[in-house]
Protein backbone atom coordinates (compact mmCIF):
# COMPACT_ATOMS: atom_id res chain seq x y z
CA UNK A 1 0.00 0.00 0.00
CA UNK A 2 1.40 3.08 -1.01
CA UNK A 3 1.16 6.15 1.45
CA UNK A 4 2.69 9.58 0.05
CA UNK A 5 3.08 12.63 2.29
CA UNK A 6 2.87 16.33 1.55
CA UNK A 7 4.22 18.82 4.03
CA UNK A 8 3.73 22.33 2.71
CA UNK A 9 6.71 24.83 3.62
CA UNK A 10 6.22 28.68 3.63
CA UNK A 11 9.59 30.71 4.94
CA UNK A 12 10.32 27.60 7.77
CA UNK A 13 12.76 25.82 6.42
CA UNK A 14 14.08 25.09 9.74
CA UNK A 15 10.78 23.10 10.92
CA UNK A 16 10.58 21.72 7.74
CA UNK A 17 13.68 19.67 7.91
CA UNK A 18 13.09 18.61 11.56
CA UNK A 19 9.70 16.85 10.16
CA UNK A 20 10.79 15.57 7.09
CA UNK A 21 13.67 13.66 9.02
CA UNK A 22 11.19 12.43 11.31
CA UNK A 23 9.06 10.69 8.74
CA UNK A 24 12.06 10.01 6.72
CA UNK A 25 12.67 7.74 10.04
CA UNK A 26 9.60 6.04 9.76
CA UNK A 27 9.38 1.94 10.46
CA UNK A 28 6.94 2.13 7.45
CA UNK A 29 8.97 4.24 4.86
CA UNK A 30 6.04 6.74 2.73
CA UNK A 31 6.55 5.63 -1.26
CA UNK A 32 7.19 9.69 -1.71
CA UNK A 33 7.58 12.64 0.41
CA UNK A 34 6.42 15.93 -1.19
CA UNK A 35 7.89 19.53 0.31
CA UNK A 36 5.67 21.74 -1.61
CA UNK A 37 7.27 25.33 -0.93
CA UNK A 38 4.85 27.95 -1.41
CA UNK A 39 7.05 30.99 -2.80
CA UNK A 40 8.56 31.49 0.47
CA UNK A 41 10.99 34.58 0.69
CA UNK A 42 13.46 33.17 3.48
CA UNK A 43 15.76 30.85 0.81
CA UNK A 44 13.94 28.09 1.98
CA UNK A 45 14.67 26.35 -1.48
CA UNK A 46 18.12 27.06 -1.15
CA UNK A 47 18.29 25.40 2.14
CA UNK A 48 16.44 22.64 1.39
CA UNK A 49 18.75 21.69 -1.42
CA UNK A 50 22.36 22.19 1.17
CA UNK A 51 20.26 20.00 3.27
CA UNK A 52 19.78 17.23 0.78
CA UNK A 53 23.70 17.56 -0.34
CA UNK A 54 24.37 16.64 3.42
CA UNK A 55 26.36 19.54 4.56
CA UNK A 56 23.61 21.01 7.27
CA UNK A 57 24.25 17.61 9.74
CA UNK A 58 25.41 19.82 12.69
CA UNK A 59 22.62 22.25 11.73
CA UNK A 60 19.75 19.67 12.12
CA UNK A 61 21.25 18.43 15.08
CA UNK A 62 20.58 22.06 16.85
CA UNK A 63 17.21 22.09 15.91
CA UNK A 64 17.03 18.27 17.70
CA UNK A 65 16.04 16.58 14.14
CA UNK A 66 17.22 12.87 14.19
CA UNK A 67 19.04 13.47 11.00
CA UNK A 68 17.29 9.56 10.04
CA UNK A 69 18.15 9.64 6.60
CA UNK A 70 22.06 8.74 5.14
CA UNK A 71 23.01 11.84 2.39
CA UNK A 72 23.77 12.91 0.06
CA UNK A 73 20.24 12.10 -1.20
CA UNK A 74 18.19 12.72 -4.22
CA UNK A 75 16.20 15.82 -4.02
CA UNK A 76 13.71 15.46 -6.76
CA UNK A 77 12.49 18.65 -8.57
CA UNK A 78 9.37 18.52 -10.20
CA UNK A 79 9.28 19.32 -13.99
CA UNK A 80 6.92 17.30 -16.10
CA UNK A 81 5.04 15.20 -13.22
CA UNK A 82 6.18 12.45 -13.45
CA UNK A 83 6.38 9.85 -11.21
CA UNK A 84 9.75 9.13 -9.36
CA UNK A 85 10.85 6.07 -7.99
CA UNK A 86 9.46 5.15 -4.68
CA UNK A 87 10.77 6.29 -1.51
CA UNK A 88 12.13 9.45 -3.22
CA UNK A 89 11.85 12.85 -1.52
CA UNK A 90 10.08 15.42 -3.99
CA UNK A 91 10.55 19.30 -4.05
CA UNK A 92 7.76 21.15 -5.59
CA UNK A 93 8.16 24.59 -6.08
CA UNK A 94 5.15 27.15 -6.62
CA UNK A 95 5.20 30.39 -8.43
CA UNK A 96 3.21 32.32 -5.74
CA UNK A 97 1.72 31.44 -2.11
CA UNK A 98 -2.07 30.49 -2.98
CA UNK A 99 -2.73 29.49 0.59
CA UNK A 100 -2.98 26.41 2.78
CA UNK A 101 -5.40 24.74 0.93
CA UNK A 102 -3.47 25.56 -2.80
CA UNK A 103 -0.35 24.23 -1.53
CA UNK A 104 -1.22 21.22 -0.43
CA UNK A 105 -3.49 20.35 -3.34
CA UNK A 106 -0.05 20.77 -5.57
CA UNK A 107 1.31 18.21 -3.72
CA UNK A 108 -1.92 16.00 -3.17
CA UNK A 109 -2.42 15.97 -7.15
CA UNK A 110 0.91 14.70 -7.68
CA UNK A 111 0.33 11.96 -5.25
CA UNK A 112 -3.12 10.66 -7.00
CA UNK A 113 -1.41 10.94 -10.05
CA UNK A 114 1.14 8.63 -8.95
CA UNK A 115 -1.29 5.99 -7.65
CA UNK A 116 -0.82 6.86 -4.00
CA UNK A 117 -3.56 4.50 -1.83
CA UNK A 118 -3.58 7.67 0.74
CA UNK A 119 -2.17 10.96 1.31
CA UNK A 120 -0.70 12.09 4.69
CA UNK A 121 -0.71 15.95 5.43
CA UNK A 122 1.71 16.98 8.16
CA UNK A 123 2.15 20.53 9.02
CA UNK A 124 5.51 21.68 8.63
CA UNK A 125 5.80 22.29 12.47
CA UNK A 126 5.01 18.97 13.36
CA UNK A 127 7.35 15.78 14.10
CA UNK A 128 6.06 12.41 13.88
CA UNK A 129 7.16 9.31 16.02
CA UNK A 130 9.05 6.20 13.91
CA UNK A 131 5.72 4.42 14.14
CA UNK A 132 3.27 6.50 13.49
CA UNK A 133 2.72 6.72 9.62
CA UNK A 134 1.89 2.37 10.24
CA UNK A 135 -0.56 3.19 12.88
CA UNK A 136 -2.48 5.28 10.56
CA UNK A 137 -2.75 3.62 7.86
CA UNK A 138 -3.59 0.62 9.09
CA UNK A 139 -5.93 2.44 11.68
CA UNK A 140 -7.49 4.41 8.46
CA UNK A 141 -8.08 1.02 6.11
CA UNK A 142 -9.21 -0.78 9.21
CA UNK A 143 -12.67 0.83 8.95
CA UNK A 144 -15.41 -0.13 6.53
CA UNK A 145 -15.17 3.62 4.54
CA UNK A 146 -12.13 4.92 4.82
CA UNK A 147 -12.07 8.42 4.72
CA UNK A 148 -9.98 10.33 6.98
CA UNK A 149 -7.57 9.70 10.11
CA UNK A 150 -6.11 11.61 12.95
CA UNK A 151 -3.50 10.80 15.33
CA UNK A 152 -2.68 11.54 19.21
CA UNK A 153 -1.55 14.91 18.45
CA UNK A 154 0.83 16.64 21.89
CA UNK A 155 2.05 19.90 22.07
CA UNK A 156 5.85 20.01 21.29
CA UNK A 157 8.55 18.40 23.65
CA UNK A 158 5.37 17.42 25.95
CA UNK A 159 3.03 14.50 26.05
CA UNK A 160 0.01 16.97 27.00
CA UNK A 161 -2.44 16.53 24.54
CA UNK A 162 -3.91 19.05 21.61
CA UNK A 163 -5.88 16.50 20.64
CA UNK A 164 -6.71 13.47 19.60
CA UNK A 165 -7.51 13.34 15.74
CA UNK A 166 -9.79 15.73 15.68
CA UNK A 167 -12.71 17.95 17.04
CA UNK A 168 -16.19 18.79 16.66
CA UNK A 169 -17.55 21.83 15.01
CA UNK A 170 -20.51 23.78 15.37
CA UNK A 171 -22.58 24.37 12.18
CA UNK A 172 -24.91 26.89 13.67
CA UNK A 173 -21.47 28.92 14.68
CA UNK A 174 -18.75 27.68 12.90
CA UNK A 175 -17.37 27.39 16.08
CA UNK A 176 -15.51 24.26 17.09
CA UNK A 177 -13.44 22.51 19.85
CA UNK A 178 -10.89 20.03 19.84
CA UNK A 179 -11.33 16.57 21.51
CA UNK A 180 -8.90 15.64 24.56
CA UNK A 181 -7.32 19.36 24.50
CA UNK A 182 -4.89 19.08 27.43
CA UNK A 183 -5.26 15.68 28.04
CA UNK A 184 -2.23 14.21 29.50
CA UNK A 185 -1.18 10.77 27.96
CA UNK A 186 -2.56 8.53 30.39
CA UNK A 187 -5.86 10.67 30.38
CA UNK A 188 -6.29 10.56 26.59
CA UNK A 189 -5.25 6.37 26.51
CA UNK A 190 -8.85 5.67 28.82
CA UNK A 191 -11.11 5.77 26.14
CA UNK A 192 -11.47 3.19 23.83
CA UNK A 193 -10.43 4.57 19.76
CA UNK A 194 -14.01 4.04 19.05
CA UNK A 195 -15.68 6.22 21.32
CA UNK A 196 -13.38 9.33 20.74
CA UNK A 197 -14.31 8.61 16.94
CA UNK A 198 -18.11 9.04 17.83
CA UNK A 199 -17.37 12.30 19.60
CA UNK A 200 -15.74 13.93 15.79
CA UNK A 201 -17.14 15.29 13.44
CA UNK A 202 -13.79 16.67 11.54
CA UNK A 203 -10.20 15.52 11.54
CA UNK A 204 -7.55 17.95 12.33
CA UNK A 205 -5.52 19.46 9.85
CA UNK A 206 -2.36 19.42 11.05
CA UNK A 207 -2.02 16.05 10.85
CA UNK A 208 -4.45 14.22 8.73
CA UNK A 209 -4.16 10.96 6.13
CA UNK A 210 -6.85 11.01 3.14
CA UNK A 211 -7.50 7.86 1.70
CA UNK A 212 -7.83 7.43 -2.69
CA UNK A 213 -11.51 6.96 -2.21
CA UNK A 214 -12.44 10.02 -0.32
CA UNK A 215 -9.98 12.30 -2.23
CA UNK A 216 -11.65 10.92 -5.77
CA UNK A 217 -15.26 11.48 -3.99
CA UNK A 218 -15.15 14.61 -1.89
CA UNK A 219 -12.50 16.26 -4.00
CA UNK A 220 -9.39 18.27 -3.19
CA UNK A 221 -9.33 21.09 -0.73
CA UNK A 222 -11.74 24.37 -1.35
CA UNK A 223 -8.54 26.56 -2.12
CA UNK A 224 -11.00 29.87 -1.40
CA UNK A 225 -10.09 29.19 2.32
CA UNK A 226 -6.45 30.40 1.96
CA UNK A 227 -6.15 29.48 5.88
CA UNK A 228 -7.68 27.71 8.34
CA UNK A 229 -11.49 25.62 8.44
CA UNK A 230 -10.31 23.37 5.07
CA UNK A 231 -10.57 20.59 7.53
CA UNK A 232 -13.84 21.56 8.77
CA UNK A 233 -15.08 22.32 5.49
CA UNK A 234 -13.71 18.53 4.10
CA UNK A 235 -15.87 16.83 6.68
CA UNK A 236 -18.75 18.91 5.97
CA UNK A 237 -18.60 17.84 2.52
CA UNK A 238 -18.04 14.23 3.18
CA UNK A 239 -21.66 14.03 3.95
CA UNK A 240 -21.61 11.12 5.60
CA UNK A 241 -19.82 8.69 3.22
CA UNK A 242 -16.84 8.12 5.01
CA UNK A 243 -15.48 7.13 8.50
CA UNK A 244 -13.20 8.99 10.75
CA UNK A 245 -10.66 6.98 12.28
CA UNK A 246 -8.47 7.54 15.25
CA UNK A 247 -5.02 6.11 15.74
CA UNK A 248 -3.91 6.58 19.25
CA UNK A 249 -0.95 4.99 18.51
CA UNK A 250 0.16 7.14 16.12
CA UNK A 251 1.62 10.06 18.05
CA UNK A 252 2.73 13.19 16.51
CA UNK A 253 4.21 16.73 18.21
CA UNK A 254 3.10 20.02 16.89
CA UNK A 255 4.78 23.53 17.77
CA UNK A 256 1.21 25.34 17.43
CA UNK A 257 1.16 27.81 15.75
CA UNK A 258 4.78 28.03 14.28
CA UNK A 259 3.15 27.52 10.46
CA UNK A 260 0.20 29.67 10.63
CA UNK A 261 1.45 32.56 13.44
CA UNK A 262 -1.82 31.71 15.31
CA UNK A 263 -1.65 29.71 18.48
CA UNK A 264 -3.89 29.45 21.83
CA UNK A 265 -1.48 31.37 23.41
CA UNK A 266 -0.38 34.34 21.48
CA UNK A 267 -2.54 36.79 18.77
CA UNK A 268 -2.16 37.92 14.85
CA UNK A 269 -3.88 40.22 13.30
CA UNK A 270 -3.73 38.34 9.90
CA UNK A 271 -3.95 35.30 11.28
CA UNK A 272 -7.39 36.74 12.97
CA UNK A 273 -8.31 37.83 9.77
CA UNK A 274 -8.36 34.68 8.05
CA UNK A 275 -9.81 32.37 10.61
CA UNK A 276 -12.92 35.12 10.93
CA UNK A 277 -12.96 35.16 6.52
CA UNK A 278 -12.67 31.36 6.80
CA UNK A 279 -15.59 30.50 9.43
CA UNK A 280 -18.11 32.90 7.41
CA UNK A 281 -16.96 31.18 4.23
CA UNK A 282 -17.69 27.89 5.58
CA UNK A 283 -21.51 29.12 7.27
CA UNK A 284 -21.99 30.31 3.58
CA UNK A 285 -20.97 27.11 1.98
CA UNK A 286 -22.77 24.89 4.37
CA UNK A 287 -25.03 26.13 6.19
CA UNK A 288 -26.24 29.86 4.92
CA UNK A 289 -29.59 29.63 7.17
CA UNK A 290 -27.32 29.92 9.53
CA UNK A 291 -25.18 32.78 8.63
CA UNK A 292 -26.16 35.65 11.00
CA UNK A 293 -25.77 33.47 13.75
CA UNK A 294 -22.36 32.85 12.89
CA UNK A 295 -21.45 36.24 12.62
CA UNK A 296 -22.36 37.07 15.63
CA UNK A 297 -20.52 34.13 17.46
CA UNK A 298 -17.28 34.73 15.24
CA UNK A 299 -17.59 38.75 16.67
CA UNK A 300 -17.65 37.24 20.35
CA UNK A 301 -15.15 34.84 20.05
CA UNK A 302 -12.56 37.12 18.17
CA UNK A 303 -13.54 40.09 20.88
CA UNK A 304 -13.21 37.29 23.58
CA UNK A 305 -9.63 36.37 22.24
CA UNK A 306 -8.80 39.36 22.55
CA UNK A 307 -9.22 39.90 25.65
CA UNK A 308 -7.66 37.22 26.94
CA UNK A 309 -4.39 37.45 24.92
CA UNK A 310 -4.17 41.76 25.40
CA UNK A 311 -6.10 42.66 28.26
CA UNK A 312 -5.57 40.10 30.79
CA UNK A 313 -1.98 38.80 29.47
Amino acid sequence: MKIGVVILNYNGWQDTLACVESVLGSTDAPAWVIIVDNASSDGSVRWLRHWASGAMEFALRELGAPASCPKPLPLVEIVNGEAPPPGSVVLLCNAANKGYAAGNNAGIRLLMQWGADAVWILNNDTVVDKDALGAMRTRLFSKQRPGLCGARVCYMGTDILQCRAGGKANPWTSLSYLDGNRYHTAEALRDAPEDVEQSLNFIYGACVMASRAFLETVGLMDERYFLYSEEQDWAYSAKGRFDFAYAPDAVVWHKEGSATGFSSRTINARALYYLTRSRALLAAKHMPGALPTVCLSIVFAALRMVWRRVVTA
